[in-house]
């Protein structure tokens, strides 16, 4: 099972929001370097790292996010208002090993052929980031007229080789994955497939492996200790 740490960056700190919502935001640090060289210290498999500020089209946090590339040992993965193929040329070019998309990869899904075809599939995770069974895009704001398994076959066909799924409605409220909805995506695709919203401990993850998920995106867990990775490792 890959332990992936979720760094969500709104305006220089380090936070957790609830249900993505930003004024539900709870600060960890105002030194996400230090951050980064934690999780990678205890043995994090990777870096989940999030511009929360350019997914709301508020500014960016890049100069941090690629200190975060420059420091970092171990894989780390960006994402947060990636919306074009330049977009994911730049974060390629700066040093992210792999690159999160979301609202293109509905919006315009003929152009992730090109995508793929350009920086190759084990570069690129799509989001498949849902609530109440369909798709939800644009910093979680729009919902898409597509249910997830829908999505998953079609993103299957794609090429894609690793999606994020995320149940809105339990991320970061600390309640439990959607173990449910998971396991219908992994039955309906041969996808790797990463979880995250809910987890709350170890026996969350070893649920989450038993029904075939391959990794986690842990966020708030981590940093109110109630997920443990020397538990976990």
């Amino acid at each position: 099972m890959e332990i992936w740490a979720a760094i969500d960056l709104h305006r220089g700190q380090v936070v957790s929001l609830r249900k993505g919502r930003p004024e539900a935001s709870t600060p960890w640090s105002n030194d996400p370097l230090k951050i980064a060289e934690r999780w990678e210290s205890e043995g994090v498999h990777g870096l989940h790292v999030v511009d929360l500020d350019a997914t709301l089209g508020v500014g960016d946090n890049r100069a941090l996010v690629e200190s975060i590339f420059h420091q970092a040992k171990i894989p780390v993965e960006v994402g947060g208002g990636i919306r074009s193929f330049n977009d994911i040329k730049t974060w390629v070019s700066s040093g992210a090993d792999r690159v999160v998309l979301g609202t293109i990869a509905y919006e315009n899904p003929s152009e992730l052929h090109a995508i793929i075809k350009t920086f190759g599939a084990e570069r690129i995770v799509v989001a498949i980031d849902y609530r109440n069974d369909f798709i939800v895009a644009r910093g979680w704001t729009r919902k898409i007229d597509l249910n997830i398994i829908d999505a998953a076959k079609n993103l299957q066909a794609t090429g894609i080789e690793t999606v994020l799924a995320t149940a809105t409605e339990l991320d970061g409220m600390a309640k439990g994955p959607d173990l449910d909805t998971l396991s219908r995506i992994r039955k309906s695709t041969r996808m790797n497939i990463l979880a995250s919203g809910g987890i709350r401990t170890v026996t969350d993850v070893h649920e989450l492996q038993e029904i075939g998920v391959q990794g986690v995106i842990v966020g708030r867990a981590l940093y109110e200790g109630t997920l443990r990775l020397s538990d976990v490792n």
